[in-house]
This record gives structure tokens, C-alpha cells and sequence, in this order.
């Protein structure tokens, strides 16, 4: 039985000989579905090909799979989904006997084949990144046709340099995260700086699309006008990005200035980010992005001034959060809900922000709550999920997502659940290890659920909140809200709109 299982198999990856990698792939998914043994790795497999799918529509449409540079690399992937195919096809027909015999064996065989197309997962992102150079360096051509070798020369280290970190990063998930995607492979300050002036050199010529021509265009000489200087007695925060700045303009508008620190690593790709989504939103609940400043050296971002600085900071201060009674925590719930509720359907895409926490709501004069910080959004279809390089933060960071790296728009209900409990309760995930009887040191999140369980969700409750009878069942079910939420399954977390109805109930 072994022996004709083994024929079998040659002769399935014979006849799929003349089959191309889409209908390969086809095949792999549809056979995953159905397998009765090794269940796990042949639909890790599937996903696998997926990806692979999407990266060779990606080439074609660049017109790529035309050079035989890229056409050679794709045949010999052609082979490898053959045999990935005729792998899952055995673990979906043979028989008990042979499964029992040749069971461990085909698992360690699907690993070698998986391995394989990782290989290529790894491979095409480069093809795509060596067209990329050479699409950046024809623009900048154009828009600095006078543009020196010396120039091109540095735009290819720029690239170079991000592809790093994004690689980088990917290795950075295989061994778990504090705040992913901020800890890349070191390199000199010279490297750094050397890319960074380049990219935002090629942003200045090339913004003025639809995109950044709605965006003002600050000269530094008017940012340190604004900022006194960048004088220390006007710095109000420092992030990953770099400091961030009170200013005033000339016309006595209050701005936010976020001036890049060099020796950060988000830089460019956070920066193009920011010019590319943030303008074209608009909502009450959004943080206004003004303009930008990009020269010489510098890439500075000015927003509108909030007052209230960010929730974490409110929540952190006792004396500020004895002052935030329950009405205007509430109404910063809903403002947050409203808001992701705008992100997830506009303009009949789904903006997944990727990073909502304290620290990303913003808060204004009113304690109006408006979301900040789009450098690492990602736009999707509406209801469809992506697997994608896993970034964030600890603590909001979907378990699933960082389990997996699929992402969807339920990464931000998980990240919007932990919100909500933090409000609710005055303490900030990361300060949360609770020491109370049967649970030590839990973090947040499990201690809600243990006295979900328990039905003691009212010990959750901030002590300075002072609610009224009628505020403290609103805030029950707010909590049960958050629990829903922060579920580990995305599949059973609710959407920001069924959110938004549930909190209009209170």
C-alpha cells in the first residue's frame, strides 16, 4: 500500500506539470480544506500560497515577470507548489495505514516545503524592491532632472536601508515584542542619516500629487520661528518618531510639531504614511495633520494643538483623572468608537490603524478624544483580512493577529477593548499588575475576565470615579462592551459600528 501511495504521488506532480502557479495555488487551498491529517501546516501552507499569489500579481503588474530575471525564479516556484500540492493531497487521501506509517514523515516533509516557499515569500519582495529603486530613481529624474549620480546613488542606499528594517522586523516577531516593530538591526547614525535626507529629499520633489498638494509646505525658518527656536521650554513629548513641539503660528494658531529624531528608525516609510492617509480624513475625531516641513536634514510634521496632551497622561495623574468624571469619560469612549467607525468604512475602504492605545488619543480644550499616529495604518477591502509583518504594541496588539499576523479591522476592536477598560478602571495596561486575593500580578485584560466570571466586574471600576446609581449601570455595560471586545478570537469580537450601537444603548 506504501509503495503504490509513493507511485501515486510521482505520477500526481507528473500530470500537474503543465499547470502554472495561479491554478497551483487554487489547488493547495482548496486541498487544504479538506485534509484529515496534518491539519495545521498544510492550512499554514495554504495561507503560504496565498501570499505567493498576491506577490506575483503584485510583479505582473509591474510588468516584471517579462524579465527572465524574475520568470526563472517563478518556474522553480512553479515545482515547489507541485510538490507542496501533491504533499497535501496525500495527507487528504491516503489511508489510515499508510497515515500511520508515513505520518511523521510527511509532516517533516510539508515543513521542507514550507520552508521552500518562505524562501520565495522573501524573494519577490526583493524583486519588487529592486523595480521600486528603479521606478523612485526615474521620478526624481523628473522632478530634479539637473540631479546628480552622487544623489541617485543615495537613493538606492535609502531603499536598501528600509528594506532592512523591514526584514528586521520580521525576525524581531519570531522572539516576541515589547513594542514591535520599534527595535530593528542597529546601524551607524551615518547610515541612518544618510537615508533619511535622501528619502525626504525625493519626498520634497515628489509631493504635490493628490495627496500632498493638500497639505502646507512649512520652510524650518518658520517652524523655529513657531517653536522659539525648538527651545526645550516648548517640548511637550517624545516618541518613536522624535520630539514633539508646542508652537504658535504667525496668524496665532497653536500647532503640534513632530520633528523626526535621526536616530530613530521610523522615519520614512512612518512619514509617507502620515502625508498619505491623515489628509484626505476628515472627522471630528481624527487628528488634523496641518503641513509638513521637509529640508536639508529635517522631516517634521505639524498637526493641530491638543491641549490635554493624550489619555495615558490623564489616566497616569491621579489629580487629572479625579477631574474626569463619568460623563467625559464617556463621551471620549464614544468620540474613540466614532472615530474607528470613520477609519473602518471610508471612502469604501477599511483604514485599519494597527496601534490604538492611551497614548495614540489625543485630547482637545473639551477632552475631545481624536486619533493620532497613522504610521503604520494599512488599508484593506471591507471585510477581509490580510497576513502582514506583525507590528504594534504590547498589550493592545491582537493576540490572534500577533499569533498569526493576519490582520483585520478587528485588531483595532481588541486595541479599543483595552482602551475602554483602562478608562473605566484609571490604570494603563502597562502599569496593571494587580495583586489581589487568588489572582497575583495578572494584567489587565485576565484580571477583567476572572471577575467576569466571578460577576464582581464592579471591582473593575476606577475608586475617584464617582459615579452615580444611574452612571454606574451605563458603566456596567460598558464593561461588558470592553469584555466583548478584547475576546482572543476575532471572529467573536463585535465591529466598531455594532460598537458604536451598543454604546448608544447607555
Amino acid at each position: 500500500m506504501a509503495l503504490w501511495n509513493a507511485v501515486s504521488q510521482v505520477a500526481t506532480v507528473t500530470q500537474l506539470a503543465g499547470v502554472d502557479a495561479y491554478g497551483l495555488i487554487s489547488m493547495i487551498v482548496e486541498a487544504a480544506r479538506t485534509v484529515k491529517r496534518n491539519r495545521e501546516i498544510c492550512q499554514l501552507l495554504a495561507r503560504r500560497a496565498r501570499m505567493i499569489g498576491d506577490l506575483l500579481q503584485q510583479l505582473e503588474r509591474t510588468q516584471l515577470m517579462q524579465h527572465m530575471e524574475t520568470r526563472n525564479p517563478v518556474e522553480q516556484l512553479e515545482a515547489t507548489l507541485r510538490h507542496a500540492y501533491a504533499l497535501i493531497a496525500s495527507c487528504r487521501d491516503g489511508s489510515y495505514m499508510y497515515s500511520c506509517c508515513m505520518g511523521v514523515k510527511r509532516a517533516d516533509q510539508l515543513r521542507e516545503v514550507q520552508n521552500e516557499i518562505t524562501f520565495y515569500l522573501q524573494l519577490f519582495p526583493l524583486v519588487s524592491f529592486v523595480d521600486n529603486t528603479r521606478s523612485w530613481e526615474q521620478l526624481l529624474s523628473r522632478a530634479c532632472p539637473l540631479c546628480s549620480r552622487e544623489a541617485t546613488d543615495d537613493l538606492h542606499a535609502v531603499h536598501h536601508v528600509e528594506h532592512e528594517d523591514r526584514l528586521g522586523t520580521e525576525a524581531l516577531m519570531a522572539n516576541g515584542f515589547e513594542n514591535l516593530g520599534t527595535h530593528p538591526p542597529s546601524k551607524s547614525k551615518e547610515e541612518k542619516t544618510k537615508g533619511q535626507v535622501m528619502n525626504m529629499r525625493g519626498l520634497a520633489n515628489l509631493i504635490g500629487g493628490a495627496k500632498g498638494a493638500e497639505l502646507l509646505h512649512f520652510s524650518f525658518s518658520q517652524i523655529l520661528a513657531a517653536t522659539d527656536n525648538l527651545s526645550d521650554g516648548n517640548l511637550v513629548g517624545n516618541g518613536g518618531f522624535g520630539c514633539v513641539y508646542k508652537g504658535k503660528l504667525s496668524n496665532g494658531v497653536d500647532i503640534a510639531v513632530k520633528r523626526h529624531d535621526v536616530s530613530s528608525f521610523q522615519g520614512p516609510h512612518e512619514f509617507r504614511t502620515e502625508i498619505e492617509s491623515i489628509p484626505n480624513l476628515r472627522h471630528r475625531n481624527i487628528i488634523s495633520l496641518l503641513g509638513c516641513c521637509v529640508q536639508a536634514e529635517e522631516s517634521i510634521l505639524i498637526y493641530e494643538y491638543m491641549p490635554n496632551k493624550c489619555l495615558a497622561s490623564i489616566i497616569a495623574d491621579e489629580t487629572k483623572r479625579e477631574l474626569l468624571n463619568w460623563s467625559k469619560r464617556l463621551r471620549i469612549i464614544k468620540g474613540i468608537a466614532d472615530g474607528l467607525v470613520y477609519l473602518h468604512g471610508h471612502s469604501q475602504m477599511c483604514i485599519v490603524h494597527r496601534d490604538i492605545k492611551a497614548s495614540n488619543i489625543l485630547l482637545d480644550h473639551e477632552m475631545n478624544a481624536k486619533i493620532t499616529d497613522f504610521g503604520l495604518a494599512l488599508m484593506l477591502a471591507p471585510n477581509t483580512s490580510a497576513e502582514v509583518v506583525v507590528m504594534g504594541t504590547y498589550g493592545y496588539a491582537d493576540p490572534e493577529y500577533v499569533a498569526t499576523g493576519v490582520i483585520s479591522e478587528k485588531a483595532d476592536v481588541y486595541g479599543f477593548g483595552i482602551v475602554l477598560l483602562e478608562i473605566i478602571s484609571g490604570k494603563l495596561f502597562r502599569s496593571h499588575k494587580l495583586e489581589a486575593k487568588g489572582y497575583p500580578g495578572l494584567p489587565l485584560p485576565d484580571y477583567a475576565h476572572k471577575y467576569q466570571a466571578e460577576l464582581l466586574l464592579h471591582k473593575l471600576v476606577d475608586p475617584l470615579l464617582h459615579a452615580e446609581e444611574h452612571e454606574s449601570s451605563q458603566i456596567m455595560e460598558c464593561l461588558k462592551v470592553a469584555l466583548l471586545c478584547i475576546h482572543h478570537l476575532a471572529k467573536h469580537r463585535p465591529t466598531m459600528s455594532e460598537v458604536v450601537t451598543m454604546l448608544g444603548r447607555t
